[in-house]
């Protein structure tokens, strides 16, 4: 058996048990059309359980779903404009965003870069949380991006699975450039280059994100206990992601950019993490959370 209903006295559904490890493969989305959007219809108190912990998830509506279609966003101190692509209270507490400029060729040439802006959540100043992007949009076999808020900077981690578990260290030649971050109480953001990110090698296994399709796959997810270990990107270990995940089919609407050369030009000097077992911490300075408009 799956998972069980619960009944109260009247035979009404109280909540629903059912094994993380069930759950996560159903996940699993492929081959998405660009107006695909993928619904969640689940009572307001499902629980899932894990390892014997049950992890309460927050809804605020019995039928949710996350958008591929994008938000055209312009960073007011970098001039860099992104699709971006927001994850609704309903989803995940505090929200979440992700946004994507790419090369001005990327819709006819399958691009191997992007700049990347992400705003995170944090709940507390003890419960700083982490966050992280799937390029494939699940999260086994594809390049994992981690971030996560640590002593006034934000920190990164590139990871990979094929399944299940703690993602590994991700060993290829992907390479993260900070470009501007913030962090407050509740939120911090992270505006970044990442290069050789679209295709991934892990050992015997390859993929990529194809731009030419005029969309991606890309997965999300989010959790409010802070890494272990968090000084050392390298060797944290993570907390289930509590605060929501997903996938979504993310259309590239205006996400290619012929300003894109320019505002690598112009922000070549950041702090930068490469994948593998090297990877050293990044640098930043706070400043006030960035929210897309």
């Amino acid at each position: 058996m799956i998972g069980h209903c619960d009944m109260d006295s009247t035979n009404n559904a109280r909540a629903v048990v059912i094994p993380w490890y069930l759950v996560l493969p159903l996940l699993y989305v492929s081959k998405l059309k660009p107006t695909t959007e993928i619904a969640l219809s689940i009572p307001s108190n499902f629980r899932l359980m894990r390892n014997g912990l049950f992890l309460s998830g927050v809804v605020s509506s019995t039928s949710v779903a996350q958008s591929g279609t994008p938000m055209a966003y312009t960073d007011p101190d970098t001039g860099i404009t992104f699709d971006t692509w927001t994850v609704p209270e309903a989803l995940s507490k505090g929200g979440f965003t992700f946004g994507m400029a790419l090369p001005s060729d990327a819709l006819t040439t399958d691009a191997t870069e992007f700049i990347g802006y992400l705003l995170c959540s944090s709940q507390n100043a003890t419960f700083t949380g982490w966050c992280g992007v799937s390029l494939g949009g699940t999260m086994t076999n594809s390049l994992l991006l981690l971030a996560y808020p640590y002593d006034e900077d934000i920190l990164t981690s590139f990871r990979y699975t094929s399944s299940y578990h703690m993602p590994d260290l991700y060993t290829g030649d992907a390479k993260l450039t900070q470009i501007s971050t913030s962090i407050n109480a509740t939120h911090y953001s992270l505006i970044f280059r990442c290069s050789n990110c679209l295709q991934w090698t892990q050992g015997s296994a390859s993929g990529n994100a194809s731009t030419s399709n005029g969309l991606v796959n890309l997965g999300w997810a989010q959790s409010f206990p802070a890494p272990g270990n968090p000084g050392s990107p390298s060797n944290i270990s993570l907390h289930y992601h509590d605060n929501g995940h997903n996938i979504w089919a993310a259309t590239l609407k205006n996400a290619p950019n012929p300003s894109y050369t320019d505002w690598i030009k112009a922000t070549a000097t950041g702090s930068s993490t490469k994948a593998g077992p090297t990877a050293a911490p990044t640098t930043s300075v706070p400043a006030g959370t960035t929210t897309p408009k």
